[in-house]
């Protein structure tokens, strides 16, 4: 006779294969309450969290699944895919590797694997990966495409054409490719390529969602050059809408002020001498993405002392075995305050063991994930002696950075004007509030003000590093540390000036963005009577509304903010 799960199991396999995955799902789910390990559950479960962004509830179930049906490449080719996509490069290598020992003749793990060598920033290990995957399959998108992100990380822009072309050619990623030839280029003139997209875009038959969001991209960036904004517009709106699941403002608030009421002077306080460990190796760089944290770490990184991290996964895993990336609650608050001296020594350990793998010679080891301005509560706890670099940018360039690029699933707080401009506020009172709790609040970094005064906020960098000064800081352009982030075509340029007041070209087209910023917006385009007194707590963002190509911007009313 078959069991209650077996049967369930079969039940949803049908509806899986049918095309109803929501109810496919719901059986699975049943399937888990009796059998929690059943891997075909998991397995399943693991695609759909996979595919809806939720990549903590992602690789468990893979992982349970991996534990019970060891011979399937499958099964670890997600899970590596999943902790690539999480950050988590080390397992990812180690599943993918799995994967490759139980099917050794499929091309796109040796593809997928060279991605993971990539944003290790092993470059000779990727290349070694995507070449074997041409040599089995020419044809093979994901290494062309890959083999054209590796020269643009190494600063090897005409190679990376190539690739994307040739992927283009053999029709495979090739709106992937489209999107990236239309980013790395700046066009004066309508390129012929742009013919194609639109061609693509008109096709009434049904398409890939990111294959037409990465269409869209490369359309609106195209428009956006060619001075077209209301298409620019358009095309963008269209790309965020496929490529962003809706975002819970409401419940990012929540968050926020869980941790507002949580961690007070008296928190840190009462741990600062458990907590504390004597290490002064991280040099921490953090802020809202786009707010210049790149051109911020490859000064630093230019140093003989000093080696660039890039965006380490530490303290964003942390927030996530804490619970800190779920609901607020009394449990939560409670877990938080229980932490003692050992869970505070383990972690420091586990920190410093990443930072080793990253280089064991330097002096000192950059991490420059943006979104650790969340996590400043145990970084400050645990490393006092660190250096802590908070960059700041006027708030109304970084959302129109933010909504003009392709970013991670995981910032869907871009996917409108809206939204993007009420997560900046949130994020600008968190700030805030450490600048006034933690016991040594952290350094602040003014893109613009580096913009209009290279040496001089260089020099300073460097002082806060801990270290003394080399002239190599001045060309951080010149850096052989591949860049993998979206500033990889920038940081390979002398600083330019031609990002700052870029939300000009925007601001009749994009009213709902200058509203949610409320008091954050530039002045011309604020409504309402915002102030930034006692009654609304806001950290000194420059307000570069009044500047005009270089004109007073060290000023103390351009760098302290309305």
């Amino acid at each position: 006779m078959t069991n209650p799960s077996a049967r369930l199991a079969d039940q949803a396999l049908a509806l899986q294969h049918s095309g109803q995955i929501e109810q496919a799902a719901e059986l699975f789910r049943e399937v888990l309450q009796i059998d929690p390990k059943h891997p075909q559950a998991n397995f399943s479960l693991g695609i759909v969290t996979y595919q809806a962004g939720e990549l903590g509830q992602a690789i468990n179930h893979f992982r349970t699944a991996a534990a019970k049906a060891k011979k399937h490449p499958q099964i670890f080719q997600l899970l590596g895919l999943s902790l690539l996509h999480a950050g988590d490069y080390e397992e990812a290598q180690r599943a993918l590797q799995k994967a490759i020992s139980l099917a050794p003749k499929m091309a796109e793990l040796y593809a997928q694997l060279g991605e993971v060598h990539r944003m290790r920033r092993k470059p000779v290990m990727a290349r070694a990966n995507f070449e074997t995957a041409l040599k089995m399959d020419p044809s093979q998108g994901h290494a062309l495409i890959g083999l054209g992100h590796l020269e643009v990380s190494l600063g090897n822009l005409e190679t990376s054409y190539k690739y994307y072309e040739k992927a283009i050619e053999v029709g495979s990623e090739w709106a992937a490719a489209y999107h990236r030839l239309a980013f790395h280029r700046s066009h004066k003139e309508r390129p012929d390529f742009l013919d194609d997209i639109e061609k693509h875009l008109d096709k009434p038959v049904p398409q890939p969602p990111q294959q037409l969001a990465d269409l869209n991209w490369a359309a609106a960036k195209i428009h956006s050059d060619l001075g077209d904004v209301p298409k620019a517009v358009d095309h963008f709106r269209a790309a965020r809408k496929l490529h962003y699941d809706a975002f819970d403002i409401g419940e990012y608030r929540e968050r926020v002020a869980f941790m507002k009421e949580l961690f007070t002077p008296e928190f840190f306080q009462e741990r600062q001498e458990a907590a504390a460990n004597d290490s002064d190796r991280p040099v921490f760089i953090f802020g809202m993405p786009r707010s210049g944290t790149t051109l911020v770490e490859q000064i630093i990184a230019r140093h003989s002392q000093v080696t660039a991290g890039g965006e380490l996964g530490y303290f964003r895993h942390t927030q996530e075995s804490l619970g800190l990336k779920g609901r607020p609650s009394a449990a939560l608050a409670q877990n938080i305050r229980n932490l003692g001296p050992r869970e505070f020594r383990k972690l420091a350990r586990d920190y410093l063991k990443e930072l080793d793998s990253v280089d064991k010679r330097t002096r000192r080891v950059t991490d420059k994930m943006p979104h650790n301005f969340e996590m400043l509560w145990l970084m400050t706890l645990l490393f006092p002696k660190a250096t802590f670099i908070h960059t700041l940018r006027s708030p109304a360039d970084i959302c129109i950075s933010l909504l003009s690029h392709a970013m991670s699933k995981a910032h869907n707080y871009a996917r409108d004007e809206k939204s993007a401009g009420e997560y900046v506020l949130e994020y600008a009172k968190l700030v805030s509030h450490w600048q006034k709790v933690l016991p040594t609040p952290p350094n602040s970094l003014v893109y613009e003000k580096l913009v209009y005064n290279q040496e001089e906020e260089s020099r300073r960098l460097i002082d806060l590093s801990g270290l003394e000064w080399q002239e190599e800081c001045l060309a951080f352009y010149r850096g052989e540390t591949p860049v993998n982030t979206f500033s990889d075509v920038q940081v390979r340029r002398p600083i330019f000036r031609s990002s700052i007041g870029r939300w000009k070209k925007y601001q009749h087209h994009m009213e709902s963005l200058f509203e949610a910023l409320g008091p954050l917006a530039p002045r011309e385009v604020r409504s309402g009577d915002f102030t930034c007194d006692g009654s609304i707590d806001l950290p000194p963002f420059p307000d570069i509304s009044a500047a005009n190509d270089g004109q007073d911007l060290t000023s103390s009313e351009a760098l302290q903010g309305s």
